[in-house]
């Protein structure tokens, strides 16, 4: 069922460290498995780094060879290679298909994978989207989507600038932190993306969180709503989105003001804002859309559970509180 723009079928939770005596002689036994199965109380162990681009770059085996640097985008279903990859690395062409990105859609012939692998999760004999090679020229081998994150909890620091994929049968309000915030999250249309509800200067809407984009977006009429004119003297032409497709669609940069999200609030924020054909995909048409990006999600430790639509956003461990 398609998410309201304006209305997200989400809720948000502050987590309580109040529990029956019951509950904490559980939370203590889980803690205890947790810390013989998992060194370190879960914290994360593969690296998580900025590249060049900005984007967030893991290292992923690839028929079990590599590592290689793959983007992590929450924002994205499925797994990629890009084209000089898929010819370098001589992986056999599959079908022909259409890839869905966030500025549009563009023919392709899928790449044949054996495996994919991130800390230990892996996913076997895929057809993953061929998508065409940056405009930049940086060589990223591909993207990590959804697909390889499913079944597992997903625990992103940034601060610490690392990310792990453990058992869903961990406690995962534990390895989030007691300062996160528990998001029942929201869905879209013919998607895997995760939505939390999100405000802009006091007006509501709902966000995508978009590991796979460098900067944050809120589309045309969410940023009429909150009063934020980009043909403004504060507003420049910014870089275009381009998504995974490459489709350049222009768009305005500039402050936006107050936006808060899954307990978090942060000022005097800089978007761009431009409409995205993927806001109007997902069922945002006239909606009020944002997308969270890469520079809204410093110093936190995001935790994810696809499987179960569930999110925790709390401050980073790396991070002195």
């Amino acid at each position: 069922m398609p998410v309201s723009p304006n209305s997200p079928n989400s809720r948000v939770y502050p987590i309580r460290p109040t529990a029956s005596k019951l509950g904490v002689c559980g939370l203590a036994l889980t803690a205890l498995i947790a810390t013989c199965l998992w060194p370190r109380d879960a914290t994360a162990k593969v690296a998580m780094t900025p590249g060049i681009t900005g984007h967030l770059l893991v290292p992923v085996f690839v028929n079990g060879k590599g590592p290689y640097n793959f983007m992590l985008d929450t924002g994205a279903d499925t797994s990629a290679v890009y084209a000089w990859f898929a010819s370098q690395q001589r992986l056999p062409s599959g079908k022909t298909a259409t890839i869905s990105g966030a500025t549009g859609d563009v023919e392709e012939t899928t790449t044949r994978v054996e495996s994919l692998s991130l800390d230990g999760r892996a996913i076997h004999h895929l057809d993953v989207d061929t998508i065409p090679d940056r405009t930049d020229g940086v060589k990223i081998a591909g993207i990590v989507g959804a697909d390889l994150l499913m079944e597992r909890l997903t625990v992103m620091d940034t601060g610490c600038e690392t990310v792990a994929l453990l058992p869903r049968s961990m406690q995962a309000a534990g390895i989030a932190g007691r300062s996160a915030t528990l998001i029942e999250a929201g869905s879209i249309r013919n998607g895997k993306q995760l939505t939390l509800p999100v405000t802009v200067n006091g007006v509501a809407g709902v966000a995508t969180l978009d590991s796979g984009a460098r900067s944050s977006m809120i589309n045309t009429t969410f940023a009429n709503a909150a009063r934020i004119d980009p043909g403004s003297s504060a507003f420049r032409d910014g870089p275009p989105a381009r998504g995974a497709v490459q489709t350049p669609i222009p768009s305005r940069i500039g402050p936006i003001g107050t936006v808060r999200f899954a307990g978090s609030t942060q000022r005097n924020v800089v978007a761009r804002v431009v409409d995205l054909p993927v806001f109007d995909d997902a069922g945002y048409a006239n909606g009020h859309a944002f997308n969270i990006g890469v520079d809204m999600l410093h110093a936190m430790r995001i935790t994810l559970d696809y499987s179960a639509r569930r999110v925790w956003i709390g401050p980073s461990r790396c991070v002195a509180k």
